[in-house]
């Protein structure tokens, strides 16, 4: 895997950022609710490998697959947090695919695609699971300025 560093402004502080050579939004969206609870993105980005081949970054997954399904794949992924951390993990990644069922892949697509935070954020805050935290990971891993 090829790693690129850059240092980058995050909230006021300059932190190196380590990313995986991708510019694959729905890959930074779920490394991004995936990094929460006392777990950073560089901590996350140890199972990347394993999260891509397990199709978690696939959006047409997550619509499809039922709670349990995403849970297999997150531990044989290397993203096991424990039953009750990993079970809550995949309901949020279940809600990510409800919304994508709901609203549509290439709408979502789109907005999260670009780089207007307003939009972002009227797109993800109602999933039970994305709050403020996903949000600033996401701005971050997309080089988006936060508001």
């Amino acid at each position: 895997m090829v790693l690129q560093k850059k240092h980058t402004d995050f909230m006021g502080e300059k932190e190196q950022k380590t990313e995986a050579a991708s510019d694959d939004p729905w890959e930074d969206l779920v490394v991004s609710m995936l990094s929460v609870n006392q777990y950073s993105l560089e901590r996350t980005y140890e199972s990347i490998a394993g999260l891509r081949e397990k199709g978690l970054f696939n959006p047409q997954k997550l619509t499809q697959w039922e709670q349990a399904e995403i849970v297999a794949s997150l531990k044989s992924a290397g993203c096991d947090r424990g039953p009750f951390m990993t079970n809550l993990f995949a309901l949020r990644l279940a809600n990510l695919g409800a919304l994508i069922q709901s609203k549509g892949l290439d709408a979502c697509s789109k907005v999260i695609s670009g780089r207007d935070i307003r939009m972002i954020e009227e797109l993800l805050l109602p999933v039970n699971g994305i709050g403020p935290k996903v949000i600033a990971n996401f701005c971050f891993l997309r080089d988006i300025p936060k508001k």
